[in-house]
């Protein structure tokens, strides 16, 4: 049984409670207790707007406010509204369930701190010092403005690991949703193998923006990630890597294999469609930087 769950369970036992022992103070009045009830739902009830709830029910309390035994009443809106506080801090202790909800954060671009902003948000709403990713997919224009981005993440919690899907789209909000959840038994093999959300993040953060569009000459970039190891034991024109000065290198294989994660980096046209160009980028990779690997 969740937090959230003995929170509303205390609620209706005290709502109940004193509205008994109040029908027994106040002047006679039929039905009072489910008047009493009425009054104390409408004040715990709340409205979420860019991330915040609204207490609308203990407002709207104020509009059906009685002339009958309208302090009693009152008490009712109030106990409501203190279990609408209780509610609102509930997250901070109790990361058994994720509630979905979205966010209004505006225009969003890799080449201000805007994008950081929106990660900080990212992070203070998942509430987790283990966040790993799954994959993800990010859309850029040109000149760095964000258009759409989707995250799946794996987030460690006591007992368990949650997946979350985190969507950004051109109107500016910002959602969150919980699509699974696995045991500690069964995720953490998987879990391991993941690379860690900040990594990732680095990646996409640390290279100068003209790093990717020198690459990529198209009205739109597409990045993909994929959060799982990869075996490299080829190399090609088409495959780059993040060098420690944070700048995009051709890769050069050594004599073995390279453990790495990669992005998929292919450009868009205006209508959505692949140009043509594509590259791979490695980071994260298990190798020993060589001098040669830092120039271009």
């Amino acid at each position: 049984m969740t937090v959230q769950l003995y929170v509303w369970l205390g609620f209706f036992v005290i709502s109940t409670l004193l509205g008994l022992r109040l029908n027994q103070l106040k002047e006679p009045e039929p039905n009072f207790l489910i008047k009493f009830l009425f009054f104390s739902l409408l004040g715990i009830v709340s409205f979420p707007i860019g991330g915040f709830h609204i207490p609308i029910g203990f407002l709207m309390s104020f509009l059906f406010f009685p002339k009958r035994n309208s302090r009693y009443k009152w008490y009712g809106a109030l106990v409501g509204f203190f279990f609408f506080i209780v509610l609102l801090f509930v997250p901070l202790f109790d990361q058994s369930e994720f509630r979905a909800e979205s966010q209004q954060i505006g225009t969003v671009s890799i080449q201000d701190e805007t994008f950081d902003e929106m990660t900080d948000n990212i992070l203070r709403r998942i509430n987790s010092e283990s966040i790993k990713l799954d994959r993800s997919k990010m859309i850029f224009s040109e000149d760095g403005e964000l258009r759409s981005l989707e995250y799946l993440l794996m987030v460690e919690r006591a007992n368990s690991y949650q997946q979350i899907r985190i969507n950004y789209d051109e109107s500016g909000e910002l959602t969150y949703r919980q699509v699974d959840e696995l045991n500690k038994d069964s995720g953490s093999a998987f879990f391991e193998k993941l690379v860690d959300f900040e990594h990732m993040l680095d990646a996409i953060r640390k290279p100068a923006w003209s790093e990717f569009t020198t690459q990529v000459d198209a009205p739109f970039l597409q990045f993909s990630f994929d959060g799982l190891y990869d075996m490299y034991t080829f190399e090609n024109e088409s495959m780059l890597m993040i060098n420690r000065d944070n700048r995009l290198v051709k890769f050069w294989l050594q004599r073995e294999p390279v453990l790495a994660n990669s992005i998929q980096l292919s450009g868009l046209s205006r209508q959505g469609r692949t140009t043509g160009e594509k590259y791979t980028i490695l980071y994260n990779y298990s190798i020993h930087q060589r001098e040669d690997l830092t120039d271009l």
